[in-house]
């Protein structure tokens, strides 16, 4: 043991854990994500939430074809950092990132979608923030509410939150389009 009476903990790069997956030693159903060097346990998803991860995900192809959206997939986000965030939306084509995972600078919007998961999700808005993400929604499904940040520093902060109720309405980045919050909830 350490000195402050915690088990040694062995970080991973972002390297590494895309050639243990190469490999095989992390495989499809190991429901990981890299965060600030650990190997996060993903919990599983119930039906609300893969509900609204399709709906949400048929309502954003709005971006096409300029853009695209990935749904749980990984984005680059530095050394230590390989997010899969429930939903990307990103520019250019699904072939344009067969060489490499998109990074912050290529997202238009990210969203997780939260029913048991806040704590993790507020944890990756600075890690999304410091990736240059431009905008970050976390749909939370126990609250029924949006939570909105922009404006992103390298610090990993957003400049801008915003708390949406039901009654309130969103707009997508760049499309000068809104939907109420509402009608975004399963």
């Amino acid at each position: 043991m350490n000195l402050a009476g915690e088990l040694p903990r062995r970080r991973f790069t972002a390297d590494e854990v895309i050639r243990m997956a190469e490999a095989g030693i992390l495989g499809r159903d190991d429901r990981v994500e890299l965060l600030e060097g650990e190997l996060v346990v993903v919990p599983p998803q119930g039906p609300e939430h893969a509900a609204e991860t399709v709906d949400l995900q048929l309502r954003l192809r709005v971006y096409e074809p300029g853009a695209h959206v990935r749904p749980q997939l990984p984005l680059a986000g530095g050394s230590e950092d390989l997010p899969e965030p429930d939903l990307a939306v990103v520019r250019g084509a699904p072939r344009d990132y067969t060489r490499r995972h998109p990074t912050g600078a290529d997202t238009i919007l990210v969203v997780e979608i939260a029913r048991t998961s806040q704590a993790i999700d507020r944890r990756k808005a600075a890690i999304y923030a410091q990736m240059g993400v431009p905008a970050y929604w976390i749909i939370d499904l126990a609250k029924r509410r949006i939570e909105v940040r922009g404006d992103p520093t390298p610090d990993g902060e957003y400049r801008s939150t915003m708390l949406l109720a039901e009654s309130d309405s969103v707009s997508p980045p760049g499309l000068g389009l809104t939907w109420s919050v509402a009608s975004l909830l399963v």
